[in-house]
């Protein structure tokens, strides 16, 4: 049984020393209960965050053994906590590849919602973490794609700020598979960007995207 003081006197040092609690989740269910109890119900930033940081890294090594906990990451979505919200993407999209039942289904407009947060920073760990999902879930390319999409549009950020965004959906856009993407509404998409942005960066790797799919649709 593991020590609940023990382990609340390691994860709650800035600096501490996690590697070895990674190591121990694959055989250790009650250390998977403990982690995700103090990711959901402790208020120290320190407990809380490395909990994260060890859930996550270990379910990226085995997710099938924190698929149990798919309800409880879910509920982190609607926390007020935006770090907490993060941490529900992250862990949701690493068990993706393991979701037989098809539960991502039913929360892809709660995932998606994340979209309209007021932080860049979780707008854009919404789509960097799309392709997970859709590397698992191809069905939902398309739905995931325009949710994306017509959250760019809904354009209420700096000049910076929707640049950085779209440079990171371009990056899902190049690692997706054209045969799933809706050509339409992303080519009217790229064609509005392109003659909307400044960004010299942006223009570069929308050119690049459409030309490899030109050349893709070529060799077809």
């Amino acid at each position: 049984m593991i020590d609940e003081a023990k382990f609340l006197e390691i994860v709650s040092e800035t600096n501490a020393d996690i590697g070895a609690l990674i190591d121990l989740t694959k055989d250790r269910e009650d250390l998977r209960d403990l982690l995700v109890k103090h990711l959901l119900e402790t208020d120290s930033i320190n407990v809380y965050y490395h909990s994260y940081l060890i859930l996550n890294e270990a379910s990226k090594i085995d997710p099938s053994i924190f698929y149990c906990y798919w309800d409880k990451f879910v509920s982190l979505l609607e926390k007020s906590n935006s770090y907490h919200r993060n941490y529900g993407m992250d862990l949701l999209a690493n068990l993706a590849i393991v979701d037989k039942y098809n539960k991502f289904e039913l929360i892809i407009d709660l995932y998606y919602r994340q979209l309209y947060d007021k932080k860049i920073t979780t707008k854009k760990k919404c789509i960097g973490n799309s392709y997970k999902i859709i590397k698992y879930k191809p069905n939902l390319t398309t739905t995931i794609i325009t949710k994306i999409i017509n959250s760019l549009i809904i354009n209420d950020n700096s000049e910076k700020h929707q640049n950085y965004l779209i440079s990171e959906f371009l990056k899902l856009l190049a690692l997706s598979d054209n045969d799933l993407l809706d050509i339409t509404i992303v080519n009217r998409f790229l064609k509005d960007v392109l003659a909307d942005t400044t960004s010299r960066k942006i223009k570069k790797e929308i050119n690049q995207i459409m030309y490899r799919a030109m050349n893709l649709k070529t060799k077809t």
